[in-house]
């Protein structure tokens, strides 16, 4: 896979609270340095993880027959999301997580999308650097205008999202159109990762060095 990510320096212990977590996500960020704490308002970082599917409410558009979501746990995150807002708190997220606060930041989705289910390569914007990333979601980011996209896949296959006129909005995209992975919006301080660097596997190492490059070069 070539060269690995290497940070130019260690990152100095920091605080980071991780909202809804399990075991490899604390396994992650205790193996690099961090401290984890259950305090939000305390935190030099946030983390929000996977799960369900974010609710179209909070891009203004109505939900796609396949989306699953879980309105009870979006209002608690936003809430958490506001906070850290206000104060400044830099914020994380990986997959549903990334999601969400892409579309916190401004963001939409597709609701659904074929070639996402499994493995593939990620090319990196500013070192055109291909990444193996484990891919375990049906929806994919629709960044804003405010966001840089800091890499990419080019899956191809269907998108689908929903438009309050037409119902669903289908469109086949080629291998040459861009699929958002990573992207960071400076005006809230996100970092939105959707790719699995908790997986633990050694073929994940450069998508795992690649994360945390990012949190040193956006959020540190």
């Amino acid at each position: 896979m070539g060269k690995r990510f290497r940070f130019k320096k260690e990152l100095q212990m920091k605080k980071i609270c991780i909202i809804d977590g399990n075991a490899e996500y604390y396994r992650l960020f205790l193996n690099n340095n961090f401290e984890i704490i259950n305090d939000s308002s305390k935190a030099d970082m946030v983390l929000f993880t996977g799960g369900e599917d974010v609710s179209p409410s909070l891009y203004g558009e109505k939900t796609h027959p396949k989306s699953s979501i879980n309105p009870f746990r979006d209002k608690y995150e936003s809430t958490i999301f506001e906070s850290c807002l206000s104060e400044g708190i830099p914020m994380v997220g990986i997959c549903r997580g990334g999601q969400f606060l892409n579309v916190k930041s401004g963001g939409k989705m597709y609701q659904h999308v074929t070639n996402h289910i499994g493995d593939h390569i990620m090319v990196c914007r500013d070192t055109d650097k291909r990444i193996l990333v484990s891919s375990t979601h049906h929806q994919m980011m629709r960044p804003s205008n405010a966001g840089y996209i800091l890499a990419y896949a080019n899956q191809g296959g269907v998108r689908e999202n929903m438009s309050n006129i037409n119902g669903i909005n289908t469109s086949l995209a080629s291998k040459q159109e861009e699929d958002c992975e990573v992207v960071y919006y400076a005006n809230t301080k996100c970092l939105c990762f959707q790719p699995h660097p908790e997986f633990r596997d050694d073929e994940y190492d450069d998508m795992r060095d690649f994360f945390f490059d990012c949190i040193k070069t956006y959020l540190v």
